[in-house]
């Protein structure tokens, strides 16, 4: 949470920070869990891709490869048929609002996984489990986020993975 408080205020970015700090929800937010993972997200934004593949991608673009939120009274069906391309795997939440998810799915190659989480946390551990049990490499987009949970918070491969200097910046920050 500190180190967010280093980053340039967007409402949005202002939004998350209240979400994750508070138990009370800013209308239409996600709940604190999924405001604190979202945050990782902004400390640790996609990189530049390079000349080859220009176009940078922003944190906030980059949520929608992360997580998806969708009404309850929208079937899960009609979401995997409107995927037009192949990604990598992501969460689709369903609930009333954001706050308020009733059930999390991984979705997979226009496959919908029920997630045995029901909370954000849980949800999210799933997702980054996926990678490794489907033996899928982590989308460049959220690649800093991914590698800094395998390396920090799983210790998986530590000193062998190709960390950005942000990567290892902040974990350096909150292991010390």
């Amino acid at each position: 949470m500190e180190e967010s408080h280093g980053l340039v205020p967007a409402t949005e970015l202002l939004d998350l920070m209240r979400n994750a700090e508070s138990a009370v929800e800013v209308e239409n937010g996600w709940d604190s869990d999924m405001s604190a993972i979202l945050l990782l997200l902004q400390l640790l934004p996609p990189f530049a891709q390079g000349r080859k593949r220009p176009g940078k991608m922003s944190a906030s673009q980059a949520v929608n490869q992360l997580i998806r939120f969708q009404k309850v009274e929208t079937s899960v069906q009609q979401h995997l048929d409107s995927i037009t391309q192949s990604s990598q795997p992501y969460l689709l939440a369903l609930g009333s609002i954001k706050s308020s998810i009733h059930s999390y799915f991984i979705v997979i190659d226009k496959r919908a996984l029920p997630c045995k989480a029901t909370g954000s946390v849980g949800a999210f551990d799933e997702l980054f489990k996926a990678h490794f049990v489907f033996g899928m490499s982590y989308s460049s987009c959220l690649n800093n986020i991914l590698i800094f949970v395998q390396t920090t918070v799983y210790n998986i491969d530590m000193g062998e993975t190709k960390e950005t200097p942000r990567v290892a910046e902040l974990r350096a920050r909150m292991v010390h």
